[in-house]
């Protein structure tokens, strides 16, 4: 029996604020913005960097307001996940500066509830206030992993200050998260919310992109210096080949075009423009990034992951799903394209977990009624 519908309460309103490290916790935020507007909730939107750049362009007519930035950047090699450690003091202050911006925003807009995608600092004592995330087992390095109980402690203390915790991922064996969300004991309410993604239930419109002939398709994003690295050596290794490439840059700061021998580059693609693209290319190059994974894993495609140097977390992401044969990983250092292209021959890729993976919508409703 098909479950009936409950219509929310429109009186109420929403502010949502997903953490400025590269695209993917705006992205993976608009399955729930969408479902919020749907029901007619006044939706407050806070955040800065790319991220925030995305949300005004894809949700104009609603109120922005602008947070303090983390501003953490990744150094390329082997010390990158050191070097990230060493900005602990600078996340500390930036949490504090947060919610103290979280606090005037309440107040003046009149906030009902809070939804948080890895940002510490929003978060209200009067107001409920839930957190987003699927890494709550932080990962140390290679030669440090007797830490990770250290940091899942030090990082559950800032969860449960949350009053409930939202998990984007399945909770079955289809899951794409493993270790860095599954059999760990929280002290607040959590729940798998399922694999959310941008383009769940997606329509497209026409796109320049229906025009364009290409083979393989780079996505980048994340962090600098590393995304401009990773740029830079696969221009190298693919102007000599034959394939046509499709090159994102994943910078938002002004819409670019460039045509050169094989290789096509283009600054930024917007929701629609990347959903044509991502389904036209026989090849997708992307980073390991969670939110990028449930995108690819939404549309049943194959990739070659690329983790981020000294990113624990994608550098996991890359190895567990290569290990399930969801995806190829090529380490960073040593960019066998030529190997990786190979091997992507012989996955049938996410197509498995797209046919398994639950409701997530109809999952994301029946939170939001909980609470709404």
């Amino acid at each position: 029996m098909e479950r009936q519908k409950i219509t929310l309460s429109h009186s109420k309103t929403i502010l949502i604020a997903p953490l400025d490290w590269g695209l993917g916790h705006a992205t993976r935020c608009m399955p729930l913005i969408d479902l919020l507007l749907q029901k007619n909730y006044r939706i407050i939107i806070a955040g800065n960097g790319d991220s925030f750049f995305l949300l005004k362009e894809q949700y104009p007519s609603l109120t922005f307001y602008e947070l303090p930035g983390y501003n953490i950047s990744y150094a390329v090699g082997k010390n990158a996940s050191f070097y990230a450690l060493l900005q602990t003091p600078k996340i500390l202050r930036t949490i504090k500066a947060e919610n103290k911006a979280i606090a005037a925003i309440v107040q003046k807009e009149k906030i009902d509830f809070i939804i948080s995608d890895n940002r510490y600092g929003v978060r209200n004592e009067q107001v409920k206030s839930i957190f987003i995330c699927h890494q709550i087992a932080l990962q140390a390095p290679n030669n440090f992993h007797f830490m990770n109980s250290v940091f899942l402690n030090l990082h559950l203390r800032q969860i449960h200050k949350f009053d409930a915790l939202w998990i984007p991922d399945e909770e079955n064996d289809s899951n794409l998260s493993s270790k860095l969300s599954h059999g760990i004991s929280f002290k607040i309410p959590h729940t798998y919310i399922g694999i959310q993604s941008r383009f769940l239930n997606f329509k497209k419109t026409a796109s320049f992109i229906d025009n364009l002939n290409f083979d393989i398709l780079v996505v980048l994003s994340g962090p600098e210096p590393q995304r401009t690295f990773l740029e830079s050596e696969l221009i190298k290794k693919f102007k000599n080949r034959k394939e046509k490439i499709l090159l994102v840059q994943g910078k938002t700061e002004k819409h670019t075009l460039k045509e050169e021998k094989n290789l096509t580059t283009v600054s930024y693609l917007n929701t629609n423009d990347l959903y044509i693209a991502l389904q036209k290319a026989q090849v997708i190059i992307c980073r390991s990034g969670y939110s990028t994974i449930m995108d690819l894993a939404v549309l049943g495609k194959r990739a070659i992951l690329i983790p981020a140097e000294g990113q624990t977390e994608q550098e996991y992401l890359a190895a567990t799903l290569a290990s399930k044969g969801f995806a190829i990983e090529c380490k960073q250092d040593s960019l066998d394209i030529e190997n990786a292209l190979e091997k992507l021959k012989t996955i049938d890729g996410f197509s498995v977990v797209r046919e398994n993976r639950t409701k997530a919508l109809e999952q994301l409703e029946i939170e939001l009624e909980k609470y709404l």
